[in-house]
């Protein structure tokens, strides 16, 4: 073969090489695809969120608004909002486009970040390193989803943990024409949801929030789909327990949040009283049973005492279990890893039997628990120092259920009975049909504890997460709820036994040069060889 034709060819290889590039990248644009190795598969969007943007039937623009050469852990946060606005694009059918924007951050010459501003999107303080000294700047980290003459705006995007979350409400927001009501039950010393900032902005973004005033022979707004009952403290009237009955016939979900016990520390010795809302004979009608105990736990949280010397410090407190045995084959709580009560109460599961009601644990305690019940000695002392022996008499039980889940038919509790009426001045008629059955299936979740949502005693996140999940529950919006906590995760080294250190620390000395030396006599054995056979042919 002369040199023309290894010419020609090397040109004909190198002209395929360069034409299987180009074909890969056209067909790239057209197919899209990834591979996703992280456990929570953080890079990938979840099945709700491209059902949810494949929907979209106008065009929605996304403005992102980061600066650029952020400093860690910033630096590279542009590129990963980036990669996944371009897999909702994918997914958008045409119909979501995004654009990036690099802000300066210098107030009097940066257009970029007075637009930011007035979409929502200020400015945050970052430290950056510039000529070897720290200094302070200005950086947009931010995002604003505009669609059909509305908009959407994400301030600030700290990380991509639970950015697919934020994304898919917003779109969702967007695009849903009317939001599903929500209402919460106002007054009879229930906790008042205005004052839960998280949770009120959480149920806010994707619910419409209508306060529900009973009595005065009021009932429940029929828009309302899903009824929050936050841990009244005072006995309910029998005309609101018959509105709460009525809209549970209509096929309304409830959540139930019921506080048997509260502390009391007006004296030296902490005292559980016991709260009477007048709701027990009600639930029990409907199968729903809240002991008045209090469960203790080996894995709980911790209060803040001072130590003798003064210094505050952290202990375990049994009466604020942590529960981590939620119940994952309820999609909606899949993804939360625990929810910590403070005095919870058991629910007897048992009481549903004989009704038309399915009934299910939602949280259970741990496998060293215990129950308190009687009178109620709160303080601290008697659990610190407890030996071994006192600890397996307080806590040898195991898997009471805290929360529940019940599904079906319920029956009217004022079936058969005349319907309450409230006389009080100013009361009108009563304008709804009594029903004596449910119309249609409904749902219901009960926690023997309502104060593990009260933001002033500051709740841990997932307690928040788990309160969002159970409204999304009971709206029967359950997508959303398993992507909230979806979060990177790192990937520890796993610990190994010395006998493995020793070994992969002894085949890192020893292989490396080994292999060289093997390879090394190969080569110059095959040139030894090649050079006796060009001495023989000569």
């Amino acid at each position: 073969m002369n040199k023309k034709d290894l010419k020609n060819q090397a040109i004909i290889k190198l002209l395929i090489f360069i034409a299987i590039i180009v074909a890969v990248n056209v067909i790239s644009t057209q197919v899209f695809t990834r591979v996703d190795f992280t456990k929570n598969k953080t890079y990938t969007l979840s099945p709700i969120s491209k059902d949810i943007v494949s929907k979209l039937d106008d065009k929605m623009v996304v403005k992102a608004y980061f600066s650029e050469n952020l400093p860690a852990p910033y630096n590279n946060l542009r590129r990963q909002v980036m990669d996944i606005l371009s897999d909702y694009r994918t997914y958008s059918n045409g119909n979501l486009s995004y654009e990036f924007y690099n802000p300066t951050g210098e107030e009097k010459a940066d257009e970029l970040g007075q637009e930011a501003q007035k979409y929502g999107i200020n400015p945050v303080q970052v430290q950056v390193v510039d000529k070897d000294k720290f200094e302070v700047k200005a950086a947009y980290m931010g995002m604003v989803f505009l669609y059909e003459g509305r908009q959407e705006t994400i301030p600030f995007i700290q990380s991509i943990n639970n950015l697919e979350y934020e994304i898919t409400s917003k779109i969702k927001n967007l695009s849903v024409k009317q939001k599903t009501v929500v209402g919460y039950l106002e007054g009879d010393g229930s906790l008042d949801i205005t004052k839960l900032q998280q949770i009120s902005k959480g149920l806010g973004d994707q619910f419409e929030l209508k306060p529900v005033s009973l009595g005065l022979n009021r009932a429940v707004p029929d828009e309302v789909k899903v009824l929050l009952v936050l841990g009244p403290t005072t006995v309910l009237s029998e005309n609101k327990k018959y509105m709460l009955d009525q809209f549970v016939m209509r096929g309304g979900n409830v959540a139930w949040l019921i506080q048997k016990v509260t502390p009391n520390f007006q004296q030296q010795i902490i005292i559980g009283n016991v709260i009477d809302d007048g709701l027990n004979d009600m639930l029990l009608n409907y199968g729903i049973k809240v002991e008045t105990d209090l469960i203790r736990d080996l894995q709980c949280g911790q209060v803040t005492v001072q130590s003798p010397i003064g210094i505050p410090i952290a202990v375990n407190y049994p009466f604020f279990p942590v529960v981590s045995n939620i119940n994952k084959d309820i999609s909606s709580f899949a993804n939360i890893p625990s929810v910590t009560l403070s005095f919870a109460s058991s629910i007897d599961l048992n009481a549903v039997q004989g009704k038309d009601v399915k009934a299910d644990y939602l949280l259970k305690s741990s496998d060293r628990s215990g129950k308190a019940e009687g009178f109620f000695i709160l303080n601290l002392e008697q659990f610190q120092n407890m030996n071994k022996q006192a600890a397996d008499t307080l806590f040898n039980k195991q898997g009471y259920v805290l929360g529940a889940v019940y599904n079906g038919r319920f029956k009217s509790f004022y079936a058969g009975k005349p319907v309450p009426t409230d006389t009080t001045e100013g009361s009108g008629p009563i304008m709804i049909q009594q029903l004596n059955e449910s119309s249609k299936e409904s749902k219901m979740v009960v926690i023997g504890d309502a104060d593990f949502i009260n933001e002033e005693q500051r709740p841990p996140q997932d307690n928040i997460n788990f309160f969002l999940s159970m409204v999304e529950y009971l709206a029967d919006d359950v997508g959303l709820a398993q992507i909230r906590s979806k979060e990177s995760s790192d990937a520890p080294i796993e610990d190994v036994t010395d006998g493995t250190k020793a070994f992969v620390k002894y085949f890192n000395l020893i292989f490396p040069p080994a292999l060289m030396l093997i390879i090394g006599l190969i080569v110059w054995q095959r040139r030894n060889k090649r050079k006796k056979e060009l001495q023989t042919s000569k």
